[in-house]
C-alpha cells in the first residue's frame, strides 16, 4: 500500500514482496520528492486536439507537424493535468503531482555529446574493446554526426545509439582479432552510412594522418595496407586455399 502525498505510508517488506500477507514497514516521506517520468509518446496528439481545433476561414489553425521534436516540446510545454487524464492516467494518481514539467527532446548535438563526453561512453568503450587485441579504434567527427543524424531521425534518442553502433562494428570486432598486422580501425561517414565498411589499417607506414591526406586526394581507394573490412567464412576461406 503505497500513496503519493500522505506523511506515512506502509510499504511491504521487502523479505515478503511475494507474500500479500506479509509485514508492512511505515515509512516517513516528509523529506522525500517524489518525481515520476516518462516518455508519453502520443501525448502530443491530444494537446494538439485542445489546442488546434479544426477551424475554418481567416484565423484558422494550421495543421502542426506533431514528427517535429521542436512543435513536440512546445506542446509538452502546455500539458495540463487533464492531458494526462485522458492519455490514461487515474485521476487520483495525476492529482498528487502539483507540478508538472517537460524536457526537451535530444538533438544531433546532444547525442554526439552523449557518444563521447560521458566516462563509460560508448566510443570509449569500443576503444577499450579494441585495445584488447592491440588495436587503435579511430572515428571521425563527421561519423559521430552522422550516427547522431540515424538516431535522432528515427526518434531513438540515446537508447538507439547502441544499436546503430553495433550494427556498424559487429562484423570488424569479429574480424580483426584474426588478423595480425591490423593496428588501427578507421570509422567515417561513409562507413555509417553503409556506402563501405569500416577501414582496417594494416602497413606500418599507413598512419591516420596519411589516410585521411589520400582520402582528400582522392587516392584512398588504392592505399597500400589500408583496406575496408572483408568478412570471409569457412567455405570461403577453404575456397580461396584450393
Amino acid at each position: 500500500m503505497f500513496r503519493i502525498g500522505l506523511v506515512l505510508c506502509r510499504c511491504l517488506d521487502l523479505q515478503g514482496r511475494k507474500n500479500p500477507r506479509g509485514d508492512f514497514l511505515a515509512i516517513d516521506t516528509t523529506n522525500i520528492l517524489f518525481i515520476c517520468g516518462g516518455a508519453f509518446s502520443g501525448l502530443e496528439k491530444i494537446i494538439n486536439r485542445r489546442l488546434d481545433a479544426a477551424s475554418i476561414g481567416f484565423g484558422a489553425q494550421m495543421k502542426k507537424n506533431l514528427d517535429d521534436h521542436d512543435v513536440q516540446g512546445r506542446y509538452f510545454d502546455s500539458a495540463t493535468p487533464k492531458d494526462l487524464v485522458e492519455y490514461g492516467m487515474i485521476p487520483e494518481f495525476v492529482g498528487r503531482f502539483p507540478v508538472i514539467e517537460s524536457t526537451k527532446g535530444l538533438d544531433v548535438k546532444n547525442l554526439i555529446e552523449i557518444l563521447t563526453v560521458p566516462k563509460n561512453s560508448l566510443m570509449k568503450q569500443y576503444k577499450v574493446l579494441f585495445a584488447k587485441d592491440g588495436v587503435r579504434f579511430y572515428y571521425t567527427q563527421c561519423a559521430l554526426e552522422e550516427v547522431a543524424k540515424i538516431a535522432f531521425t528515427r526518434g531513438s534518442g540515446a537508447r538507439g545509439l547502441r544499436s546503430i553502433t553495433e550494427n556498424i562494428l559487429m562484423e570488424t570486432m569479429f574480424v580483426v582479432p584474426s588478423i595480425p598486422d591490423v593496428h588501427t580501425v578507421y570509422l567515417d561517414a561513409e562507413a555509417v552510412r553503409g556506402e563501405r565498411k569500416p577501414v582496417l589499417l594494416k602497413h606500418p607506414d599507413m598512419t591516420v594522418e596519411k589516410y585521411e591526406e589520400m582520402k582528400k586526394q582522392g587516392m584512398h581507394n588504392d592505399a597500400v595496407g589500408a583496406e575496408p573490412v572483408q568478412y570471409r567464412s569457412d567455405d570461403d576461406n577453404e575456397e580461396a586455399v584450393a
